[in-house]
């Protein structure tokens, strides 16, 4: 048996590189939902933080999950992290603030697309 000091640093990076990969990969499908018991600045009643979770104030928790429920808003958000990445979350989320603000940005209209529609956010 080899001793780790022995193992060509080649034959390691990969296996860090598949490490990250796997971690990454269950991050991404993993939805954590996190009830805090502090008011969130401005008229925000949740947020999405990719990757670490949707964070609700505390008084939302007992609130149905409907179409147009704070809950299912956010979880359009997390899918759209699912499906951009996390950069590219970011990067077109604060382009589309900057450019229309927070109630006409496109990835907000998205969010509430549900609520007109009537669909339930229920793949996680």
């Amino acid at each position: 048996m080899k001793s780790i000091d022995k193992i060509h640093p080649k034959k390691i990076i990969p296996a860090y590189f598949v490490l990250l990969t796997l971690i990454t990969l269950s991050i991404l499908n993993e939805i954590r939902i996190f009830y805090i018991p502090i008011n969130i600045p401005g008229r925000q009643m949740a947020i999405t933080i990719p990757p670490f979770g949707i964070f609700i104030e505390d008084q939302f928790k007992n609130e149905p999950n409907i179409p147009c429920s704070i809950l299912n808003h956010e979880k359009v958000h997390w899918e759209q992290f699912r499906k951009m990445g996390l950069v590219s979350f970011y990067f077109n989320y604060f382009k589309s603030y900057f450019k229309s603000g927070r109630i006409i940005n496109w990835m907000e209209e998205e969010a509430r697309n549900p609520c007109k529609t009537g669909k339930l956010i229920t793949t996680y």
